[in-house]
């Protein structure tokens, strides 16, 4: 179970990179796939080694798992390509941080429309205040 939760992690940190930072160029897809699939059996073979590590300690052992996901975030902020030529380490390290429009449109890359949904759930929300509200009219 805790292997699968590992390659899930994998997924999510390699989707919010390229959420975050969706200008990849035409070969960004690609890397995505290749990158997912080597980081993938990287994490399937550092558990393995975990586990024999967490015989000795169970500390030793979460700060392996810790240690191979900070490579994993570096070296794919290290090596995702990016229209502008420069690595997304590069530009997190000249604070260059994605804002809301570069995360919309990286979240569209993965068919996610945020402000369809965040529009959808505050009229619901209203909806609900609405109805509350006019409860408390009826209660007074």
């Amino acid at each position: 179970m805790t292997l699968l939760l590992k390659v899930v992690g994998v997924a999510l940190v390699h989707l919010f990179l390229f959420a975050a930072y969706p200008e990849t160029g035409p070969y960004g897809n690609y890397y995505l796939s290749v990158s997912l699939l080597v980081w993938s059996v990287f994490i399937i073979f550092v558990n393995t080694s975990a586990r024999l590590v967490r015989l000795v300690s169970g500390a030793a052992g979460f700060v392996l798992n810790l240690a191979a996901f900070a490579l994993m975030t570096g070296a794919i902020a290290a090596t995702m390509p990016q229209r502008d030529g420069t690595s997304v380490l590069k530009k997190v390290e000249a604070r260059r941080y994605p804002d809301k429009d570069t995360m919309r449109a990286g979240l569209l890359r993965f068919g996610i429309h945020l402000d369809t949904r965040v529009k959808t759930q505050l009229r619901g929300i209203d909806s609900e205040v609405n109805h509350a509200l006019n409860r408390l009219k009826e209660e007074q």
